[in-house]
């Protein structure tokens, strides 16, 4: 259609502003005709005076004119007796295209395989074939896919990852809370540092898979990562991130390498006392062979804590 007004001579000789009202004409036509005809007043169509007015900006006659003068010219058909407006020959769709849209309605072209038998059913796409020994070897064949498939699943669960194992131990909160403070006992300043606590959780990780609990591996990360720092800033090494310390968390993760819990109220006294006591009992029971889990000072001053 652009090409056409841009080209063709007959719009040429009547002025740009015949050829933009052509362009908007053959756009209506196209958008809301059938086939390339276009009924005024017809299946709910709007009339030719509401078009006039309301999508053109022009009188009923004025366009009407116009659509004379384009029919003279064959640049559009224009019947005024039922108002059918048509699209110029070069125009129009092709009767292919014209077909399928009938056929369409229709319902489309019907498959080639209407009747589907295993043979030219296009889901199966292999024979159905018989296996030697039949019935007589269902219970070795039922025997080695079970043994199989335990085989598989126990070394799925053999291979599961430290982080997948701290997922379910180690929150959101705790990882980010034990991160930051990582950051900042390597003495990365937030402000200026672009440095991320992502190995931290690989940390967390390793540590629920050594039985620590949350308590114990942030005191066993945050005090060797400090104390890694304060040894490197002494012989003039620079820390860039978190990395410079990934052997030597691990390292004291595995041998439980952590300060005592900091007591920063009597409460908290009093909880370790309370520990004290209960460690010289399990340890008195443990000599006469009475084994009871060992009691724990997290666990203590956590409920102690909690009671405040």
């Amino acid at each position: 259609m652009l090409a056409m007004a841009a080209t063709d001579i007959r719009l040429m000789e009547l002025g740009d502003t015949l050829a933009m009202l052509w362009v908007r004409l053959v756009a209506f036509v196209i958008e809301c005709g059938t086939d390339g005809l276009f009924v005024a007043g017809c299946d709910g169509n709007p009339t030719l005076a509401g078009l006039a007015e309301f999508r053109f900006r022009l009188s009923e006659t004025q366009l009407k004119t116009y659509l004379e003068t384009y029919a003279e010219t064959r640049l559009i058909t224009w019947d005024e007796t039922h108002g059918v407006i048509g699209l110029p020959a070069t125009l129009m769709p092709s009767r292919r295209a014209a077909a399928s849209r009938e056929n369409g309605k229709k319902g489309g072209r019907p498959p080639k395989n209407s009747n589907l038998i295993p043979r030219n059913d296009p889901r199966q796409r292999h024979a159905i074939m018989p296996f030697s020994g039949g019935l007589s070897m269902r219970n070795e064949t039922q025997q080695e896919t079970q043994d199989a498939s335990r085989t598989r699943i126990a070394k799925l669960e053999a291979n599961n990852s430290s982080e997948a194992i701290a997922s379910l131990v180690v929150s959101d909160a705790d990882f980010h809370r034990i991160g930051r403070a990582a950051l900042d006992a390597a003495g990365f300043d937030p402000a200026r540092s672009l440095a991320d606590y992502g190995i931290v959780r690989q940390w967390l990780a390793d540590a629920a898979k050594a039985g620590l609990t949350v308590d114990q591996a942030e005191r066993a990360i945050l005090s060797t990562v400090q104390s890694a720092a304060q040894r490197a800033a002494a012989s003039g090494k620079t820390v860039r991130s978190l990395l410079y310390f990934k052997n030597s968390v691990p390292e004291a993760i595995a041998r439980r390498d952590m300060p005592a819990p900091v007591l920063s109220s009597a409460m908290d006294y009093e909880a370790d006392a309370r520990f004290r006591e209960a460690h010289k009992a399990w340890v008195r029971a443990a000599k006469n062979g009475d084994l009871q889990p060992q009691p724990r000072r997290e666990d203590f001053l956590a409920k102690a804590r909690s009671a405040a």
